[in-house]
Formats: structure tokens, C-alpha cells, sequence
């Protein structure tokens, strides 16, 4: 018969002993940004924006697969772990051991439960049923949860589960720009006597004034462009450490990378790695708008005249030329500055009005835009429009202040610029300046303005942040 040590034999005797608890304790739960992470992987493998699923995570069980003791998080009516499977209540075969001790196992679970109510009949499609819009999965969300009258929004508006998944993803993923962001129809939700399981009238879909799409399945390559709900973004780097770069809105850059999770319990969004002009580090996927090539300009020499011109380019104001690139250090034509401004202004003329100046010809291919800029006085002074002409900074001044005088604060003081001297329409110029349309000090009135000069000073004039 082997002999046991007598230190072995305690030790037997004190595992025998130990709290089940400790014995526990090893199954902990990840890091914030790890769980997060796992979702968000998981999400895109499923073709669930991952929004969606983190926010579901958040709700259910504050992220949270095994309470501190190391036991398994299961609640009293059965739901298990970070997903809250509830295994009596799902159509798809689990492994019950796993859903309590595997994490990646729940959310792959819960994953597959969601795209199950996703594709149920006889709930209601919102808009077309694009998956990648956030709106789209109401109903999908509403019935993870369950179709009973708890989570009927016309009783519980405030309080009702669907409700609650995406007040999370307007506020930890910073999807917002007005309190009801995410505004939804009324829907038509009905009982059977006695039953308070919801049922809905067949072929009655429905539509949202809003479609949010999930900005956190962008893949390398691809082209964003920043929103401007906050102002200027924050760049960061590796570390997701703030560098003291900001970008402007509209700023276009290009994914580099896969995404990286927080460790905020508080924000559900990601950074995306991203490459500008010179702009190198990573962004909040929350303020990432795609975009496309038609955004990207080969020639602007900083990340704030690409910004400009890409908000141009979006609001169809600015056309490039064939070889890709803008002429941003080309000086401006006053042909095209009367392109731009009917682009902008969409400006009216009479039918019959004949042009007055007699120096363009009728087969010069921007003779409509230049009518349209005499006729409302925004060119041709003097009785000549000068199309060739190239428009100098003084001149600019007086056609923004005059095109865009509705855009404008009336100036409450005079700036006195270094060459003040140079200026002959020191009111316009002050204006534009006052307006932090322009910045320059001293001016250089007789300058002639560049392309990419001039997008900056209609981005600044139209784009309030």
C-alpha cells in the first residue's frame, strides 16, 4: 500500500476544505476592451453591427460572464452569463456547461439567438432589412429579450428592453445628434384576450425617418470621412493617447488597420488606425462616416485643405480634374469661382435676362454660372466679368461677404491689419475676418487666392462647428 506524506495529506485535507468560491476564483472576467473586442469580432463574423451586440452585452448583464466569486453569472429565471442565454428558451442546441464557463461560447450563442429573431416571419421589417442599419434590428432586439408586454413601447416608452439596448449605443457608442436620434414610428402592436404575448399584423413593415448604419465595420482600405456633430477630432496613438492633433471635420482618411476596443466602461465605440495627407494614428469609429475615392484629391499639401475639399466634393460644389487632382495651389479662376457659387448658392436668374458684360463668349462651357453670378452681383464690376482673370484675396473678400452676407455676424470692431494700407475694401475684408473666415494678418489684398484657399474659406463660411 503506497504511503501518503503528511504534508501531502494536509494539503488533500485543506482543497477538501477550501470554499468553493476560491477554488472558483480563477474563472474571472477579461478586461473591458477584451470582452469588448470578442463581441465586436464575433458581430462582424455574424453580420451584427457590433453596436448592436455590445449594447446587448451592456444590457443584459453589464458585461459580466462570472460574478466576483468566479461562479457563473446566472440570474433567477435561468438566463446564463455575459449574452444571458436562457437555454430552455432557445430553438438552437447549447452546451449548458460551456455557456456558464465558456465566455466566447456565449456570445457566439447569443450571437446566433439574435440572427434567429432577425429572421422570424412574422415580426415587422423596418426600412429594407439591411443588416447594417441600427435601426433595422428593433424587432430583432425587442424578441431577444422576449415579445411580452413589458418590452411594448407604447406602455413602457422608457423602460422597455429594446429601448433601453439602444439608449446604450446612443450614448456609449456616441451615435447621436439630437435627443431622439433614434426616433421610431409608432408601432401597430396587438394582444389575444388573455395573453400578454405580443403579435403583429402580417405584411405591415415599416419605415424610420433616420437610418444610422454601424460605423465599426470599416476594413482596411476603405474611406472615411469625419462627421462635424463635435467639432474637431481628436487623433491618437497606439496607445489611444491623445497627440495634440486635431482634425477637421469632414477630413478624409483611409482605414489602415483592424479596430481597437477601450478600456472605458462607459464607451462602446472603437478607434480605427487611419492614414491622411499627413494625419497617422487612430480615430473614434463614432465619428467615422464612409466615404469614397471621390473624397480623396492627390494634391492637397495639408490635412485641413483635404477636409475642405472633401466637404466640397461631398456636397457636389467642387470637381477635380481628370488626373485625380484638384489644382490646390493652382490660383482660381473667376470663371469657376462662378461654377462654385451657383453650386452653393443654386443661384436664379431670369429667363430672359441677356448678359451684360461683353466679355464671354456664348461657347464658354461656364457661360450660365457667369450670367447667373453677373445678374445677382456677385461678379462683374465695372461692367466686365474678366472669366480668365485669376481673383485676388481682396476680391474674394468682397464676393464672400456679398454671396454669403447670411452666413455672416456684423462685425462689432474694425481689425487693423498690418498692410491695412493695401486693402480698398477694408468693410468686406473685416467682415470675413471677423467671421474667422479668414485668419491671415498681414492680408495680402493683391495675392491671388489659390483653389484650395478658396474651399477652405467657403468650408469655414458653411461648416459650424
Amino acid at each position: 500500500m503506497k504511503k501518503w506524506s503528511a504534508g501531502i495529506v494536509m494539503l488533500a485535507i485543506f482543497l477538501v476544505l477550501l470554499p468553493t468560491s476560491i477554488l472558483a476564483s480563477e474563472k474571472q472576467n477579461p478586461p473591458v476592451d477584451e470582452i469588448r473586442q470578442k463581441l465586436a469580432d464575433e458581430a462582424r463574423k455574424q453580420g451584427i453591427p457590433p453596436e448592436i451586440l455590445k449594447a446587448i452585452a451592456e444590457t443584459e448583464s453589464q458585461y459580466k460572464q462570472f460574478n466576483k466569486d468566479g461562479t457563473p453569472n446566472i440570474t433567477p429565471d435561468g438566463g446564463i452569463g455575459i449574452m444571458q442565454v436562457t437555454p430552455a428558451n432557445v430553438d438552437i442546441p447549447v452546451d449548458v456547461d460551456r455557456l456558464k464557463t465558456d465566455i466566447d461560447y456565449n456570445i457566439e450563442i447569443g450571437a446566433k439567438v439574435l440572427l434567429k429573431k432577425w429572421n422570424l416571419s412574422y415580426l415587422p421589417k423596418i426600412n429594407n432589412h439591411d443588416k447594417s442599419v441600427l435601426e433595422n434590428w428593433y424587432f430583432a432586439i425587442m424578441a431577444y429579450n422576449g415579445l411580452s408586454k413589458r418590452n411594448d413601447p407604447s406602455i413602457y416608452p422608457n423602460s422597455s428592453y429594446q429601448e433601453r439596448v439602444y439608449d446604450r449605443i446612443e450614448s456609449a457608442s456616441l451615435l447621436y445628434i439630437s435627443d431622439d436620434y433614434f426616433s421610431f414610428p409608432e408601432f401597430d402592436i396587438r394582444y389575444e384576450e388573455k395573453d400578454e404575448r405580443m403579435f403583429f399584423p402580417p405584411d405591415k413593415d415599416y419605415q424610420t425617418n433616420k437610418q444610422i448604419h454601424s460605423q465599426e465595420t470599416y476594413q482596411k482600405g476603405d474611406i472615411i470621412y469625419l462627421d462635424e456633430r463635435d467639432g474637431s477630432i481628436e487623433l491618437r496613438n497606439n496607445n489611444l493617447e491623445e497627440i495634440n492633433i486635431d482634425l477637421w471635420p469632414y477630413t478624409p482618411l483611409t482605414i489602415t488597420g483592424s479596430p481597437k476596443e477601450t478600456s472605458s466602461y462607459a464607451n462602446d465605440f472603437a478607434y480605427y488606425p487611419v492614414k491622411g495627407v499627413t494625419a497617422n494614428g487612430y480615430v473614434a469609429s463614432s465619428y467615422a462616416n464612409k466615404g469614397d475615392k471621390s473624397l480623396l484629391f492627390s494634391d492637397p499639401i495639408d490635412d485641413k485643405r483635404a477636409a475642405a475639399l472633401a466637404f466640397a466634393a461631398l456636397n457636389d460644389y467642387v470637381q477635380g480634374y481628370p488626373d485625380g487632382s484638384f489644382g490646390s495651389q493652382k490660383p482660381l479662376k473667376r470663371e469657376h469661382v462662378a461654377v462654385m457659387l451657383d453650386s452653393i448658392l443654386n443661384l436664379q436668374v431670369p429667363y430672359d435676362y441677356q448678359m451684360v458684360a461683353d466679355d464671354v463668349k456664348k461657347d464658354n462651357p461656364y457661360y450660365n454660372h457667369l450670367k447667373k453670378a453677373e445678374y445677382n452681383k456677385l461678379l462683374g464690376g465695372g461692367g466686365k466679368l474678366r472669366p480668365k482673370e485669376h481673383l485676388t484675396r481682396s476680391q474674394m473678400a468682397q464676393v464672400m461677404s456679398e454671396a454669403f452676407a447670411d452666413h455672416y455676424t456684423a462685425p462689432t470692431k474694425q481689425h487693423t491689419f498690418k498692410d491695412q494700407e493695401k486693402i480698398w475694401n477694408p468693410e468686406a475684408v473685416n467682415t470675413i475676418y471677423y467671421n474667422d473666415v479668414t485668419i491671415a494678418d498681414p492680408f495680402r489684398p493683391t495675392e491671388e487666392i489659390t483653389r484650395s484657399q478658396f474651399a477652405i474659406f467657403v468650408y469655414r463660411t458653411l461648416v459650424n462647428y
